[in-house]
């Protein structure tokens, strides 16, 4: 009797746990994730769900009926265009106000645009087709800009991407092997949807997965001295096979880009220093020149948006990135980084894009 007991007072004590868990984490912390399983994305997010993060900023968001962050596609402006912007989380903003990421910035100073925010957290080039496949006839829009950041030429190294060709050698198709994100997100998907602290013991174990495989954790330094091999992604020690990624990248470009008006940005990353110094993270270093490669073999236009990030940190000493629940300098586009590349935007993508013949020329 007594042993019954203890384990009726034991469930007690878990279950009122878990829930004072689970209502502190949708509190402070997160939301029940907003992704459910896509085939050929990996993950998209759900329509009309409603998020929360407070590991960058301390923002809540209701994405559209298309699950994408931004007001619900109506009409385009009359005279105006329509500008879909695909990316990874740099686009999708998930750390500041809407009003205030570069898509709603550049659509505010630029009379006549309605720039479409298409981007998800993670998303590679990999998968751009994908997107585009589910986006292009719902959004129709007029050009299509395609936003790259930070890891982006190691995403797709690392995805095993397959690309078929046709018999002149055009790019036809791509595929990627699926990767272990979306193997939890297909297998887990349905607790994480109804759990915030589910949610946010899963992206920290992620997280720390991924600093003791790259050994930028305690954990992994302490793996690496004791012999075991680390991956090292975000270390000194990254090897990007540079021509097989811009090969590869090219095709994508050529893929996506046939018979639209498209253009590809870059979004680099800094390390801050003193007196309006600053240095490209390794990353950004090693994927530049691929991106650029890339680029003029596939002849599309690409904006490197390095010199209008290096010019705003000179006249200013403001960091583009970090907020104050983490550390400036550090992690995504602050509220600041998103007017520099909306400003950006404004006076070199516009133009560019004001063409249906705009040219491979930055």
């Amino acid at each position: 009797m007594s042993l019954k007991l203890g384990v009726a007072r034991l469930l007690v004590v878990v279950s009122a746990a878990l829930v004072l868990g689970e209502i502190l984490a949708r509190l402070v912390l997160t939301s029940p994730s907003v992704q459910t399983f896509d085939p050929a994305l990996g993950y998209a997010n759900l329509p009309h769900s409603r998020t929360f993060q407070s590991r960058e900023g301390f923002q809540h968001l209701i994405l559209n009926g298309l699950g994408l962050n931004d007001r619900e596609i109506g009409l385009k402006p009359a005279g105006g265009e329509r500008v879909l912007f695909i990316g990874d989380s740099t686009t999708f903003s998930a750390q500041v106000a809407r009003p205030d990421n570069f898509t709603s910035r550049l659509e505010a100073m630029t009379p006549g645009l309605d720039a479409v925010n298409a981007g998800r957290d993670a998303l590679g080039p990999q998968q751009w087709a994908a997107m585009l496949d589910r986006l292009e006839k719902p959004v129709s829009p007029d050009a299509v800009v395609f936003v790259m950041s930070r890891g982006d030429a190691f995403d797709l190294q690392e995805a095993r991407t397959t690309i078929a060709h046709d018999p002149a050698g055009r790019p036809l198709s791509v595929r990627y092997a699926e990767g272990h994100e979306e193997g939890l997100q297909k297998a887990l998907g349905p607790l994480l949807r109804r759990s915030a602290l589910v949610t946010y013991l899963a992206r920290r174990g992620q997280s720390v997965l991924t600093d003791t495989q790259t050994g930028d954790s305690w954990i992994g330094r302490l793996s690496r001295h004791g012999g075991g091999s680390a991956v090292r992604r975000n270390s000194a020690a990254d090897d990007l096979d540079a021509d097989r990624v811009a090969l590869q990248l090219a095709d994508i470009m050529r893929l996506v880009s046939q018979n639209r008006r498209a253009a590809f940005v870059y979004v680099p990353s800094f390390i801050y220093g003193p007196d309006g110094q600053m240095t490209y993270e390794h990353r950004s270093l090693l994927e530049r020149p691929v991106i650029a490669r890339a680029a003029r073999l596939a002849g599309v236009p690409l904006i490197d948006l390095s010199p209008d990030f290096a010019a705003a940190y000179r006249q200013t000493g403001r960091p583009l990135t970090g907020f104050n629940t983490s550390k400036l300098g550090e992690g995504h586009l602050n509220t600041y980084g998103h007017t520099v590349v909306a400003q950006a935007l404004h006076r070199r993508l516009v133009p560019l894009l004001g063409s249906p013949a705009a040219g491979a020329q930055n």
